[in-house]
C-alpha cells in the first residue's frame, strides 16, 4: 500500500498526456463542429474512463485527438504518457504497459449492396482486394488471418471514414470489401449519410485497452493505474460509463 502510495505522489508530479483518435463511439472530438480533429479535446466513453481513473488518482492528466498515425507515433516515441484505444500484441507489449482489456467488438467484412459476397472464413478473400485501415490493430490482425490466403490484396488507409467512401465508390473494385470494426463502420454509415452498404460477416471479436508508455510510465505508477482501474469497474463507474454508451464490456 505504502509503493502505491508513492506512486501516486510521484504521478500526481507532472501531468500526463494521452492521445487518441477518431474512432466514434469509443473517441471522438469533444466538440463535433470541429473543422479538422487533429489536436482537439477528445470525447467518448473510453474518454470517460481514464478520466474518472485520472480523477481517482489525483493525477491531472489531458486527452487529445490525432489522426491515428500521429498518436501512435507520439506514443511510441514517448511524445504521450499513454494512448488509446489499444489492442494488444507482442510488439505493443514492448513499448507499452497495457491495461486491461475494457470494451469487446467485433471485425467485420463490409460489401457494396451489388456485390453478392458472403464471408465465412478467411479464404473466402482469396483474388479480393481488401480495404482496411492502418497502420492499426485491424491491420495487423487483418494481415495475420490472411497470411495463408493466396492473391488477396490489402489497401491500407489511414482513415476509417475513408476507407467507407472508397468502398461505396467502388474503389476497390466489384468484388472488393473491406475489414472494419462492426460498431465504428455502423455508425460512420448512419454519420456519412453513406448508401449502398452491407455487412458481408463477421470475422471475429476484438478488445480494446489503454497504453502507458514504458519509456515515460514507472511499473509502479502503472501498478497505480491498474489499481484505480479496477476500483472503478469494482464500483460501478466504468460499467455504468459504458453502459450509457451501449458498449459491451471485454472484462
Amino acid at each position: 500500500m505504502i509503493w502505491l502510495l508513492l506512486a501516486v505522489a510521484q504521478a500526481s508530479a507532472a501531468q500526463w498526456r494521452f492521445v487518441t483518435e477518431d474512432f466514434p463511439p469509443f473517441t471522438y472530438p469533444a466538440d463535433t463542429s470541429a473543422n479538422t480533429y487533429a489536436g482537439v479535446a477528445a470525447g467518448g466513453p473510453l474518454v470517460e474512463v481514464v478520466q474518472a481513473v485520472c480523477a481517482r488518482l489525483q493525477q491531472d492528466c489531458a486527452i487529445t485527438l490525432y489522426p491515428w498515425r500521429r498518436a501512435l507515433r507520439l506514443a511510441e516515441q514517448g511524445q504521450a504518457d499513454g494512448i488509446f484505444t489499444l489492442v494488444s500484441s507482442p510488439q505493443r507489449q514492448q513499448i507499452f504497459h497495457i491495461t486491461r482489456m475494457l470494451v469487446t467488438s467485433r471485425y467485420s467484412v463490409f460489401a457494396r449492396d451489388d456485390n453478392t459476397f458472403v464471408f465465412s472464413q478467411p479464404t473466402d478473400m482469396a483474388g479480393r482486394q481488401v480495404g482496411v485501415y492502418g497502420p492499426s490493430g485491424t491491420s495487423y490482425i487483418l494481415s495475420e488471418r490472411l497470411k495463408a490466403v493466396p492473391d488477396v490484396h490489402l489497401h491500407v488507409t489511414a482513415d476509417n471514414r475513408r476507407l467507407l467512401r472508397m468502398l461505396a465508390s467502388g474503389r476497390f473494385g466489384k468484388k472488393g470489401v473491406a475489414v472494419l470494426n462492426q460498431d465504428v463502420a455502423w455508425h460512420l454509415i448512419e454519420d456519412e449519410h453513406l448508401v449502398g452498404l452491407r455487412e458481408a460477416g463477421e470475422m471475429g471479436p476484438i478488445t480494446y485497452g489503454i497504453g502507458l508508455s514504458r519509456s515515460t510510465i514507472s511499473e509502479a505508477q502503472f501498478k497505480a493505474f491498474e489499481q484505480a482501474l479496477d476500483e472503478a469497474i469494482a464500483d460501478g463507474t466504468v460499467p455504468a460509463i459504458l453502459r450509457r454508451h451501449q458498449l459491451e464490456p471485454a472484462y
